[in-house]
């Protein structure tokens, strides 16, 4: 039977499907190959009904719903125990992290969980004692060291306190134009007011010009310098304080003639003077009180000979 092969065009848009329904089918052809090289045929799943279900598996064929079940099961149980031996080699790392070199202990990763107080005991690593490390930051030899300055300072605060307290007889010259000799017990942590105040209780029964003064009226003249009334004799005993013949004051032990007070201060230099105000006021153009100088703490009289004093 013959066929129309109809005109060239026809016949070319022929040819050309033919070629490519080939190819097709060539592709079509390898794949299949390659599926059944790789072993990854698969085969048509049916559903029978809504209880009994049949899927499509690899290299099984068919299975129904409860098989497929079962080995979900059986999956989930593996996965699981992979994941229980995962957790078992951290474990096992973090325990040689952390107690290297420890061969008492003998557990079996595998078999037995290690105890958790274990895994979290650190050895404490110190320092090379062969090493100078002195510079390196230190608490326990910080709390040291402040432990020790708070002792030095408690000491030293305590010497202070026992210094203060010690007592000295101070002997003093009422100054009225002439010289009346008196002597009070006092103590280096008094100040000069203090002072004053029992020179005052000692004067008031013996000068009549004395009966109503008041400390603020008194005035105390040591080594011709006239001293305030704020400082106390610790003070001018940590100073060092000099005027222009000499220390100030000098304190030195002295045992009375009963030895009733061997611990008893005595100042060794010349004796002070106490006057009231107002005669300073009247005789200040006058010997002594023509020498007399306001006490400066910044003054220094080391280098002062009598030379200048007789230069002035």
């Amino acid at each position: 039977m013959a066929s129309y092969t109809g005109g060239s065009a026809e016949q070319a848009r022929v040819a050309k499907l033919q070629k490519e329904r080939e190819k097709g089918r060539a592709k079509v052809e390898e794949a299949i190959l390659k599926i059944k090289e790789s072993g990854r045929g698969g085969t048509i799943s049916f559903s029978t009904s809504k209880d009994e279900k049949v899927e499509e598996t690899t290299g099984v064929g068919l299975v129904t719903l409860e098989e497929l079940k079962s080995r979900e099961i059986q999956l989930q149980k593996e996965q699981e125990e992979m994941l229980l031996s995962t957790t078992k080699k951290k474990k096992r790392k973090t325990k040689i992290k952390t107690l290297s070199f420890d061969f008492d202990d003998e557990f079996d990763d595998d078999d037995e969980e290690i105890p958790e107080e274990k895994i979290l005991k650190r050895k404490k690593i110190g320092k090379n004692p062969h090493v100078n490390t002195s510079f390196l930051p230190d608490k326990d030899r910080e709390a040291l060291e402040l432990q020790e300055i708070e002792n030095l300072k408690k000491e030293w605060l305590e010497k202070q306190t026992e210094i203060k307290n010690q007592k000295v007889e101070l002997t003093f010259n009422y100054w009225d134009g002439s010289g009346h000799r008196h002597k009070v017990l006092v103590t280096k942590g008094n100040t000069i007011e203090q002072f004053l105040t029992k020179a005052l209780e000692e004067l008031t029964s013996q000068y009549p010009d004395v009966r109503c003064a008041s400390v603020d009226m008194l005035m105390f003249i040591k080594a011709d310098l006239i001293i305030p009334h704020h400082l106390t004799f610790y003070q001018f005993e940590q100073m060092k304080a000099r005027g222009e013949k000499g220390p100030v004051f000098r304190f030195v032990h002295h045992k009375d003639e009963e030895n009733k007070a061997p611990d008893l201060l005595k100042d060794d230099l010349q004796y002070g003077k106490v006057t009231l105000r107002s005669w300073y006021e009247r005789n200040k153009h006058m010997f002594p009180a023509n020498q007399w100088k306001a006490f400066d703490p910044e003054v220094n009289w080391e280098k002062y000979t009598l030379e200048q004093t007789f230069k002035r």
